[in-house]
């Protein structure tokens, strides 16, 4: 009677908690998260009764919670998938809709531009067509603004929701740390309780939303999770201990953000986050936003650099040269933003282009002429600045070294804007020329070259015009027939000095006002001559237009400087007068007085011993008067100068000739080479009043050889500015020596170009001469292609074309323009960047932006297939989640139908029990 008791209230207590359990599961079956559990009941322990072993019912051994650790690391995984997406299809849809909104978008507004350009260009002088394009302009700039504000708009925006996502997951971290604390009560997971269990697993697919995760469960259930690549890189939480998350955004590139892992601890940088809201957030950030502001930055400014360089070489109705039409930021983020319209005049349109080309009226030929500017880009020499010092010093010059197989060395570019240039050329060997050109072939200074050295020089490597030739007509040539009116010459000149002069009646310095300079006259200083010398031919040389005759030395004897400074003064070259001395200067470092020393004056036959070993000299004062002791002999006298050099010249009456050391004394007291050091000629021309008086020293047959053997360099001289670029060569094989002096700054050649008129004349139907109309002098002469008339020549950055080839005899003029309200050619150049491919890929500004906005369509269509797939990928992990942990309301009323037939059941053997046991009571 007992057992039959025992084993039906086991059974009834049971049944209970498993109705109860039933009834749980029924009661959460909306319960995010929830786990069905899941009564597991197990038999008593038998009883042995004789030798029979009878049950002794049931008991509840635990409550299982349904759980499959794959399914649900599963579901987290596609979970971080499916959210990756949601930023990319959302926000990149509003950037679409931004940028590709008629009434937002830059399509319109760039056809709105254009269209107003087309406007103008009908009715260039019409101020209200200029005032609507100016409206038109900045309609454009507004828009570039526009766009800028609605993406930085989304930027604030994401920048928020990625702080909000980086908060929410440290709240997560956080209440995964409190349950994993909760968790250590219990030693295994099977003891732990099932809610504890659930709220750790909907924190993790919370967690999962926002990023990929890896976790690791231990024994009683408590879980470690990273969001790096592996599980040990990048840990979040770890047991009872949770890390924050903390966010470091780019101000140089607002579009980036990095995440900093304990960024109040030991703060590292996590690079490997994947998956989830806040990774697709950033990629969004970094893919659409970042690309669609990179490419408006980009497309803004080289729309403003495109049109800028059109409107800043136009002339404006005031006939002023144009202005950039548009402001911009020069660096920085956002450029768009900063496009704003430079001025509020409509008169300050640069409708008109700077240069134009008139057709004359007696023009035989139909062609119809266009021009165009564009900078021109030159190879060839360095300009002057960059290789010469401004310094005409012989100790200035820089070595210069042309070879046999290349006879030619191209020295430097004199750039326009450069006044009074002087290049000097010494120690010139045999056959070397020193020589100027233009840029299109016409020599103006130097000696004449051969068509072979034509050939080598005129070539576009050396800084030539393409189809540059070579003339000679203006070379060396001056007055009112010289290249552009220039004053010119080459060889060794000297002008009138200036003497500066202030009025010193004040006491105070700063009160020296300066008076007009006083003329001193022109002295022309050479060099040291080349000793041994004993002719030089006549009509090599000549001398203020006085050709010089030939000078011979007397019988056993070399020239002396002396010698020919007689000579060029018997020249009779009028006010000139020539002198003659020679000063040997040794510095006082250089200076041995106690070694020997012989030395001897002109041409001598023998040499003096000054000092013999030992001298009993040491002193430079004592070897000076040891020398003057013997200058009745060595016509050589000797002083101490104020710098404490010692100095060796001519006594009186000796003035001009060569002082040899002697070479049997080596090492020498003075410390020099031996041999002979020739003295040198000075030329001084007398002022004549209101007259320029130079003194030239100029070429008739000779040679820059042949000078400095008289001691002095070669230079070419240009007096004034060419209004072009000018280049130096050297020619000949042998070293030499280059300096120069120049004054002014080079200057805008496009402008210096507009100040002079040009003349195009066809002087045969495939030749044409461009003359430079207020001087008359032939700048260049070119063939003409008439199968190539787009362009058809260019000329110093000036390119024309022309509609059909000109006749012989047709001229055109091209000049600057001053008109700047008749003339549209500058808007005509502004229209035509509506399909000039100026962005990256040959693409048109529409063109580019257009695609940027497909770019954008694309990836956001991608992302909306990419969520579209993985919504199944996700729906099926749930799936898989819920057959396992999900409660079926069909299974649990079963369940429950079944635990309560036997809840009954159970019941009634206590009720059958019961009555047994009144029976047994009512036996008497």
């Amino acid at each position: 009677m007992t057992d039959l008791v025992s084993v039906a209230s086991n059974a009834v207590q049971s049944y209970q908690r498993a109705l109860g359990t039933v009834s749980n599961n029924i009661a959460n079956v909306g319960t995010d998260g929830y786990s069905r559990q899941e009564v597991v009941m197990v038999a008593n322990p038998v009883a042995k009764v004789g030798t029979v072993y009878l049950g002794t019912g049931v008991t509840v051994e635990s409550v299982k919670r349904q759980y499959d650790t794959f399914a649900e690391a599963n579901l987290r995984n596609s979970n971080s998938e499916l959210a990756s997406q949601e930023p990319m299809v959302n926000y990149a849809n509003r950037v679409i809709d931004i940028m590709g909104s008629s009434s937002m978008g830059l399509s319109g507004a760039l056809d709105q531009f254009f269209n107003g350009a087309r406007d103008l260009s009908s009715d260039p002088a019409s101020t209200v067509m200029r005032g609507s394009f100016l409206r038109d302009s900045e309609n454009l700039a507004a828009r570039f603004g526009e766009l800028s504000s609605q993406l930085d708009l989304i930027q604030n925006e994401t920048d928020e929701a990625v702080k909000s996502y980086a908060n929410s997951m440290n709240t997560i971290f956080k209440q995964l740390a409190q349950v994993n604390t909760q968790l250590t009560k219990q030693k295994s997971a099977s003891m732990q309780p099932a809610d504890l269990l659930d709220q750790r697993d909907v924190l993790l697919k919370d967690l999962s939303s926002y990023a990929h995760i890896n976790t690791f469960l231990a024994e009683n259930g408590a879980v470690t999770v990273s969001l790096g690549p592996s599980l040990t890189r990048d840990v979040v939480v770890d047991g009872i201990k949770s890390f924050s998350l903390g966010t470091d955004f780019n101000s140089a590139s607002p579009e980036k953000v990095s995440l900093v892992l304990d960024p109040y601890g030991s703060a590292k940088p996590l690079t490997g986050l994947s998956g989830g809201k806040l990774s697709g957030i950033m990629s969004f950030r970094e893919q659409v936003l970042g690309s669609s502001r990179s490419s408006l930055d980009t497309l803004a400014g080289n729309f403003v650099k495109e049109v800028n360089a059109i409107h800043t070489a136009g002339i404006d109705a005031y006939g002023n040269t144009g202005t950039a039409l548009f402001n911009i930021a020069k660096s920085g983020v956002g450029l768009a933003g900063t496009v704003k319209v430079a001025f509020n005049d409509a008169l300050k349109v640069s409708a008109a282009a700077q240069f134009r080309v008139i057709e004359a009226a007696n023009n035989t030929g139909s062609a119809d002429a266009s021009i165009l500017y564009v900078p021109p880009s030159f190879t060839g020499p360095n300009t002057l600045s960059s290789v010469l010092v401004n310094n005409p010093s012989e100790a200035a010059g820089v070595l210069t070294r042309t070879i046999a197989s290349r006879p030619y060395t191209a020295v430097a570019t004199i750039p326009n804007g450069l006044q009074n240039v002087a290049v000097f050329m010494g120690e010139a060997k045999e056959g070397q020329q020193l020589q100027v050109f233009t840029r299109d072939g016409r020599q103006i200074v130097g000696a004449a070259i051969d068509t072979t050295l034509q050939g080598q020089v005129i070539s576009s490597a050396n800084g030539f015009e393409t189809n540059a030739s070579y003339s000679s007509a203006y070379l060396n040539v001056n007055g009112t027939e010289s290249y552009k009116d220039l004053s010119v010459f080459y060889g060794a000149k000297a002008d009138v000095r200036k003497q500066m002069q202030w009025d010193m009646t004040q006491k105070d310095p700063e009160k020296h006002p300066p008076l007009s300079s006083t003329n001193l006259p022109a002295v022309l200083e050479g060099g040291r001559i080349q000793p041994g010398l004993s002719r030089i031919e006549g009509n090599l040389f000549k001398i203020n237009g006085v050709t010089l005759g030939s000078l011979v030395a007397t019988a056993g004897n070399t020239l002396q400087a002396s010698d020919m400074a007689t000579w060029i003064q018997a020249a009779g070259a009028t006010g000139v007068t020539a002198s003659a001395s020679n000063q040997v200067r040794v510095p006082f470092s250089q200076l041995r007085p106690d070694l020997p020393l012989s030395i001897k004056s002109g041409s001598a036959t023998g040499f003096t011993a000054i000092t013999t070993v030992p001298t009993g000299i040491t002193t430079p004062a004592a070897l000076a008067v040891a020398i003057n002791a013997q200058s009745s002999t060595t016509q050589v006298r000797a002083y101490l100068s104020d710098t404490g050099e010692l100095v060796l010249t001519n006594t009186a009456g000796n003035e001009g000739k060569d002082i040899a050391i002697d070479s049997a004394a080596t090492p020498n007291a003075l410390g020099m080479k031996a041999g002979s050091y020739g003295g040198s000629v000075t030329l001084t021309r007398s002022l004549v009043e209101g007259t320029d008086t130079p003194i030239e020293l100029g070429f008739v047959n000779g040679a820059p050889v042949g000078l400095g053997q008289l001691g002095f360099r070669t230079g070419a001289y240009i007096k004034g500015s060419p209004s072009e670029d000018l280049l130096v060569f050297v020619t000949g094989a042998g070293e030499s020596k280059i300096a120069a002096s120049y004054s002014g700054t080079p200057v805008d050649p496009k402008q210096a170009l507009r100040s002079k008129p040009l003349l195009v004349k066809f002087e045969t139907a495939t030749q044409f001469a461009i003359t430079d109309e207020s001087t008359g002098t032939v700048v260049a002469r070119r063939s003409f292609n008439p199968n190539i008339l787009e362009p058809a020549f260019s000329y110093q950055g000036v390119q024309i074309s022309f509609s059909s080839p000109p006749k012989a005899g047709d001229v055109f003029t091209i000049d600057g323009n001053k008109d700047g309200t008749g003339n549209n050619e500058n808007m005509l150049q502004v229209i035509d960047l509506e399909s000039k491919p100026a962005m990256g890929g040959g693409k048109t500004f529409a063109a580019s932006y257009i695609d940027n906005v497909n770019d954008l369509g694309n990836v956001a269509r991608q992302a909306a297939i990419s969520q579209s797939a993985l919504t199944v990928v996700y729906d099926q992990a749930v799936t898989a989640r819920d057959q396992v942990s999900g409660v079926s309301l069909d299974e649990e009323a079963a369940d429950l139908v079944r635990y309560q037939q036997a809840y009954q059941a159970a019941a009634k053997i206590l009720q059958v029990a019961s009555q047994l046991f009144d029976s047994v009571l009512q036996v008497r």
